[in-house]
């Protein structure tokens, strides 16, 4: 099996120093990089080079910024079939209006407009339209998770979802794994996360 998987923060430029980041580490598609590795399958890992050194047997592309993760996943896509596509990165939802050249002087009040960025996931299903997309959503809280995170799978018409919620991460890792049936696997570990997405992808209950 060929698996693609995307792990770890992109970061926004602010200026030749500063960003803007999320506090994941990519760590989550780490562990299931090296495990699908384990399994024999063919993994690719795409993360974010600040956050992780060299890893023994897996085929690693490092990106640093949004723009650079958006190029190499459409560049990946392009030259590249792949079975299945766990999309666990922590992609920035804004981005700067205007960046800076050079430092700002820190010695003055600073304003920053933001705006959306471009939605990879929904890249990621134009360009591979026969991979089984897996997606994530992190939530806060526990309440409407499953309802966003199901709502989030329909508009990016992914195949699964892995839904977190921040609370439940702080504590022990709790995930909840949700098909397009609203079928529902709850899972605490990342080790069972890894087992239930395979376990998953090569049932024959699935017509993919």
């Amino acid at each position: 099996m060929k698996v693609l998987i995307t792990a770890g923060p992109t970061w926004i430029k602010i200026d030749d120093i500063r960003i803007i980041t999320t506090i994941f580490t990519g760590g989550t598609g780490l562990y299931l990089a090296k495990e699908f590795k384990k399994n024999g399958d063919d993994v690719t890992l795409l993360i974010n080079s600040h956050y992780i050194g060299k890893i023994k047997d897996l085929n690693v592309i490092n990106f640093r910024y949004f723009d650079e993760f958006k190029k190499i996943v459409i560049e990946t896509l392009k030259k590249n079939n792949y079975d299945l596509i766990i999309h666990s990165a922590a992609v920035s939802d804004y981005r700067l209006k205007r960046t800076f050249s050079g430092k700002i002087p820190s010695n003055k009040n600073l304003k920053l407009e933001l705006v959306p960025t471009e939605k990879i996931i929904k890249i990621i299903k134009r360009l591979a339209k026969d991979s089984v997309v897996v997606q994530f959503k992190l939530e806060i809280k526990r309440k409407d998770l499953i309802k966003k995170a199901y709502n989030s799978l329909l508009e990016n018409k992914s195949n699964f979802v892995v839904a977190n919620a921040l609370d439940d991460l702080k504590k022990d890792y709790k995930a909840f794994i949700i098909d397009r049936e609203k079928n529902i696997i709850e899972v605490n570990s990342k080790k069972e996360l890894f087992l239930n997405l395979n376990k998953l992808f090569k049932s024959k209950l699935y017509d993919f």
